[in-house]
């Protein structure tokens, strides 16, 4: 009787073969999780996108609700006094321009560029960060700058309206280290106070012929148009340059780079 006999080298390859992949399989496994990924991370990116977006809109509504405290507790609204002696416009945006020593600069983006100059026209233009420190209570930047409520002059009670993250860096979602308070993705918030106390506001960009003109007296983005600019039927106005960070005084409001702006009164 013949008895069967097993090349050594070769068991446990036959062995390999049964347990494992062969290589055709395994760029079939490989194919499928390319596959998969690719319908996943655009999905992924989609639902981060709308949680930034979400996230925008709930500091935004943070930022009116604590201009409004203030009004309701002061009975007046958190605009440094310079400001308002010198107030020519019946409102007060505050924009992309902010106060270093005694001149205004250009806030820049994450990238470093320029931002849409974006001011109510006269000499003084500060960006958000004088609103966020009077609204905190606060008489000095992290960066050690003095803000507009020196001695507490803006806030005397010391209340602090707002609630907002604080940050170690000036491109970070949250308020930097020169005070400003920045979207998610890095850009400040420009906020807009009804400074004539008429319950109406014009913003600075929003208010501009060039960005909100429609037809009739209804302007872009639910606006009126009245003597001045268009006009919105609220007391504070907060909006965000949205994801590409860019605004236009060139294009309509749902146009171009304004397109994905996110807007407090929509």
């Amino acid at each position: 009787m013949k008895t069967k006999t097993t090349n050594p080298d070769t068991a446990p390859a036959r062995r390999l073969a049964k347990c494992g992949f062969t290589l055709v399989e395994l760029l079939v496994v490989i194919g499928i999780i390319s596959i998969l990924a690719a319908m996943i991370l655009p999905t992924l990116g989609k639902a981060k996108g709308s949680a930034k977006k979400a996230q925008a809109r709930s500091e935004m509504q943070n930022i009116s609700g604590a201009v409004r405290a203030y009004e309701a507790e002061y009975s007046r609204f958190p605009i440094p006094t310079l400001i308002t002696r010198q107030l020519k416009t019946p409102d007060y945006t505050f924009g992309t321009k902010h106060m270093m020593g005694n001149s205004a600069r250009l806030l820049t983006n994450p990238k470093g560029e320029p931002l849409e100059p974006i001011a109510t026209p006269g000499r003084v233009q500060v960006s958000n960060a004088e609103l966020v420190a009077i609204l905190r209570a606060e008489v000095k930047f992290r960066n050690g700058r003095p803000t507009s409520n020196r001695n507490h002059g803006m806030n005397p009670k010391k209340v602090n309206f707002l609630n907002a993250k604080d940050v170690t860096s000036m491109t970070q979602g949250g308020v930097g280290t020169d005070g400003v308070f920045r979207d998610p993705w890095g850009s400040p918030y420009i906020v807009t106070v009804d400074a004539n106390y008429d319950g109406k506001t014009i913003d600075a960009f929003y208010g501009q012929g060039s960005v909100s003109t429609a037809e009739g007296n209804e302007g872009l983005t639910g606006l009126r148009r009245v003597k001045g600019g268009y006009q919105a039927n609220s007391s504070v106005l907060v909006w965000s340059l949205g994801p590409d960070g860019l605004a236009s005084a060139g294009e309509k409001a749902n146009q171009g780079v304004n397109k994905d702006n996110i807007l407090s009164w929509q």
